[in-house]
């Protein structure tokens, strides 16, 4: 059996054995089903010496299934009393830790992910050296904290629910959330520490810089506007009105707000499309720059790390030709992440997307090359609208998955709406851009902007309006 035939059996065993697991996830399974596995690996090795291809596929298959049952056990969280969530009863606690992740700003209140050190009871008993994360609201907003601050939090414990047909609890597991605290009160800690590692400090400033540009943005457009490109540009979702929000859930766009795979492909069309008049083989380093100046750009969050590696594999699969190995190098992908949370596979629509966006880019993309001929290859909008339709195309079953109906629509509202995503994102990081040197150039291109939003917004809430658009 060849090789790379080898690869693609072990990772697509592996892949499949994780995804079937979500249903059965234990941190020990039981050793009797390891004996079973080990011995049939066991068996087949010894008897592929006979150079039987049957026997070689049953040990790569068993292979893959072990490994799989191997990455789901060491991942699968077990309370403790060492963890936090151990202690999540809905009873009043004190704890200190350190933000540990991009704080959630919104109107009203502010979502920080904690990783917790020590926790005091209301009894007076305190426990140290714990370990888990905790999702703290504040609601007081008195102060602001940063990544990296060590703060003190006083407020109620408990483990998140599902609420209506949301898992909840499972959304935050995958960021190894296993308990929230309403928080009544929180401060810095007494003996907080200002000298961060260099990695903190470096995430720190990343994502001081996507707020910086977020408030930019705000300062350029109106409502919801500032708030559309912002998720277009950043991931993030504050401030976009429900209205809008429910009327992108409708039209089966709801994905062109989220940082994912897809998001990435629109900017290495963007290049792709401004460097039309250079040979294929001299775009690809700027469109890959570019990728990498987008992610330090929205913050580089796991999430937007994970949307750029497969971005990239995307533009090696349109311009590359090399369909077998991009395939090859995305399931390797694929699997290498799913071996570091297996929860990315499971509960990460984020994650979920830009698989598939990059799987469109890769099958789809070459059956619509003829059908696109019939558009003007105008600065390069052929090649950057048949990369955004491809994507499209293979993210619409698991958006109508995710969001619970069926949109009838979203062919239509896909089609209208795509050929405005580019150039608004383009005008509006040249927007940023352009006002940190001079506020009147940033809203003349702003102006811009806000024609390929108003576009989008307008097409989606008529669409959305259409008797039957979409079906529960």
């Amino acid at each position: 059996m060849a090789p790379s035939r080898i690869s693609f059996l072990l990772l697509g065993t592996f892949t499949v054995a994780v995804l079937v697991l979500q249903w059965w996830q234990h941190a020990v399974y039981p050793p009797l089903l390891w004996g079973i596995l080990f011995a049939v690996m066991g068996l087949s090795a010894l008897a592929m010496l006979l150079r039987r291809k049957f026997l070689m596929t049953v040990f790569v298959i068993v292979s893959g299934i072990t490994l799989g049952l191997a990455a789901v056990a060491r991942t699968t969280h077990v309370p403790s009393p060492n963890t936090a969530d151990w202690y999540a009863t809905g009873e009043n606690v004190t704890l200190t830790g350190v933000i540990r992740d991009e704080p959630d700003r919104r109107p009203m209140q502010t979502k920080y992910t904690v990783a917790v050190e020590s926790l005091r009871q209301d009894n007076g008993t305190v426990q140290r050296t714990l370990r888990g994360r905790v999702l703290v609201t504040d609601r007081s907003r008195r102060m602001q904290f940063q990544y990296g601050d060590r703060v003190e939090v006083f407020g109620t414990l408990k483990k998140p629910e599902r609420f209506e047909d949301f898992a909840y609890d499972k959304y935050l597991s995958r960021h190894h959330i296993e308990s929230i605290l309403d928080g009544r009160s929180l401060r810095p800690a007494a003996d907080r520490c200002d000298m961060l590692p260099a990695t903190m400090r470096l995430r720190r400033g990343l994502f001081a810089l996507k707020e910086t540009i977020e408030d930019r943005i705000n300062m350029l457009l109106p409502e919801p506007h500032a708030s559309f490109l912002a998720g277009l540009l950043t991931g993030s979702r504050r401030g976009i009105p429900e209205t809008l929000t429910a009327d992108f859930a409708t039209t089966g766009l709801t994905h062109i707000i989220a940082i994912s795979g897809y998001n990435i492909t629109i900017v290495t069309a963007i290049i792709m499309s401004v460097l039309f008049w250079l040979p294929i083989r001299f775009r690809l380093l700027p469109a890959v720059c570019a990728i990498a100046v987008f992610t330090v750009f929205v913050g580089a969050s796991a999430a937007v790390v994970r949307a750029a590696i497969m971005g990239t594999l995307g533009l090696f699969a349109i311009h590359c030709g090399r369909t077998r190995d991009i395939r090859l190098a995305l399931l390797w992908t694929l699997a290498i992440m799913v071996a570091w949370n297996p929860k990315y596979l499971w509960y990460d629509a984020g994650f979920q997307l830009s698989f598939l966006s990059v799987l469109g880019l890769l099958e789809l993309s070459p059956f619509l090359k003829k059908p696109m001929e019939r558009i003007p290859d105008m600065l390069g909008m052929r090649e950057s609208l048949q990369a955004t339709i491809a994507a499209q195309i293979a993210t619409l079953p698991l958006t109508m998955i995710l969001f619970h109906r069926v949109s009838l629509i979203a062919p239509v509202a896909n089609v209208l709406a795509a050929p405005m995503i580019p150039p608004a994102m383009l005008l509006g990081s040249i927007a940023v851009l352009v006002s940190t040197i001079t506020q009147t150039g940033g809203r003349l291109v702003a102006a811009g902007v806000w024609c390929c939003l108003q576009w989008i917004i307008t097409v989606t809430h008529l669409l959305a309006n259409i008797p039957l658009a979409a079906i529960p």
